[in-house]
């Protein structure tokens, strides 16, 4: 075992060592959130779990006990239970912003968008510091349509924390959707500067470059994109993109296999392959490709329009006049 490991694993046994010790010292509550914490970071979610039950019998109106135990439930999934905790840390502590902020965070994962923004909008309230807060403020008013009001609380993050990563990325999302796409790119620009490490703002970043049609930056930020994350199905869909429309049909093909391999039930993946292969007079390979992308999105003409063309290649004249006619039906 190589030394950093085994010292790892000794740190690790150090903690887990004091949390069970923390359990076994008492019944102050202080003791038993941090033993819990303990757990729940090294990795022992149901031992967290059971700690903070046996807390809360014996402190059932201490918030941050309830809070915590909601939290790890929401994040395993047991959405009803965690809902019980939540509530009662939100009706014992109405004013304990943490309660608010991981209340929202639950219903957020539910996609209970109206319970989400109401607790949101109790944190900041609470905390108009919370700069996490804002930023999911943000998100879940755009996820809602209120545009203005997403740019207003992500604005509100930068004022307050101009390092915000998120809020800038988030920032430029909205600038591009509205058309801005000056304002957009030097969104993106800030975030990647602020978070080198981070796929998605170089996936940004490069999509909006991309748009712009400066092909050789979008490039270099997009392939950053998939160095940093290989299992980034949306960065190799748009490096592929790129590379279809400067002619590089080979790479496109070989990015868009790994992206179907990462998300194999994306239509829009196998129809550019067939693309790709279709530009390469491959015509048998295009034909499997558009094949599958018209039994996973049957009501695309794009889809059946190019395997007209893929079975004229083949000399397949009557599913070529098949494919044809479908796609004018659905083009109306």
């Amino acid at each position: 075992m190589r030394e950093g490991a085994l010292a790892s694993n000794t740190s690790r046994e150090e903690s887990l060592a004091l949390a069970e010790h923390l359990v076994r010292g008492g019944a102050d509550a202080a003791q038993i959130l941090q033993a819990a914490r303990i757990f729940a970071i090294e990795g022992h979610r149901d031992r967290a779990v059971e700690t903070l039950r046996q807390g809360i019998l014996a402190h059932p109106r201490d918030v941050e006990l309830l809070t915590l135990l909601g939290d790890l439930l929401s994040r395993a999934g047991a959405f009803e239970e965690a809902d019980l905790y939540f509530r009662q840390a939100c009706e014992l502590g109405p004013t304990f912003v943490d309660g608010w902020f991981r209340s929202a965070l639950h219903h957020a994962r539910q996609g209970r968008l109206d319970e989400a923004l109401q607790a949101y909008e109790t944190t900041v309230r609470l905390d108009g510091a919370h700069v996490r807060g804002w930023v999911n403020l943000g998100l879940t008013r755009a996820d809602r349509g209120d545009r203005e009001g997403a740019h207003a609380a992500l604005t509100r993050a930068v004022t307050l924390d101009p390092a915000c990563a998120e809020a800038h990325s988030n920032l430029g999302v909205l600038y591009a959707e509205a058309g801005m796409r000056a304002e957009a790119i030097e969104e993106f620009r800030r975030a990647v500067k602020l978070q080198p490490e981070s796929s998605e703002a170089h996936f940004n970043l490069g999509w909006a470059l991309l748009a712009e049609d400066d092909v050789e930056q979008a490039e270099a930020m997009l392939a950053q994109s998939v160095r940093l994350d290989a299992t980034n199905a949306e960065s190799l869909y748009a490096l592929a993109l790129l590379h279809l429309r400067i002619g590089a049909n080979a790479r496109a093909v070989t990015e868009l296999k790994q992206a179907i391999e990462l998300r194999p039930a994306d239509a829009r993946f196998h129809y550019h392959l067939g693309v790709a292969y279709n530009n390469q007079d491959a015509a048998d390979q295009a034909i499997l490709a558009l094949e599958e992308a018209a039994r996973l999105c049957p009501d695309d003409p794009r889809v059946h329009r190019l395997l007209g063309v893929a079975y004229d290649k083949k000399e397949l004249p009557v599913r070529a006049r098949e494919a044809y006619r479908r796609a004018a039906a659905l083009n109306g």
